[in-house]
């Protein structure tokens, strides 16, 4: 399961080797980019548009790139449970949503 490591100037998600070959690529942000961080209770409701690259099986996984009217999210997504909402500024993405046991404390440490 992926898990977001957090350093003192970048935000990264790192991924198992399968969620890295499902994702085809890693990805690591700057922190000052982050703009909100929010615990949504369905992380795969979070996602909108079309997947392009990644894998997804509705309701189940979803992990790689998803495309919507301009804007890009990241995700990591393992079923219909909570997960961390990461809205960016300035990065290669817009959002990320990872499906995480720990998506209220992040948000609080993003706080």
């Amino acid at each position: 399961m992926a898990q977001i490591l957090l350093a003192a100037d970048t935000l990264s998600v790192s991924m198992t080797d399968v969620e890295k070959l499902e994702a085809l690529r890693d990805v690591v942000v700057a922190r000052s980019s982050v703009t909100k961080a929010r615990v949504a209770s369905d992380g795969m409701a979070e996602l909108h548009g079309i997947r392009a690259p990644g894998t997804g099986l509705p309701g189940v996984i979803a992990v790689g790139t998803w495309r919507d009217q301009g804007s890009k999210t990241f995700a990591v997504c393992h079923g219909r449970r909570p997960a961390v909402v990461i809205e960016l500024k300035g990065e290669a993405y817009d959002r990320l949503v990872v499906t995480l046991d720990d998506a209220e404390q992040i948000v609080a440490a993003l706080a």
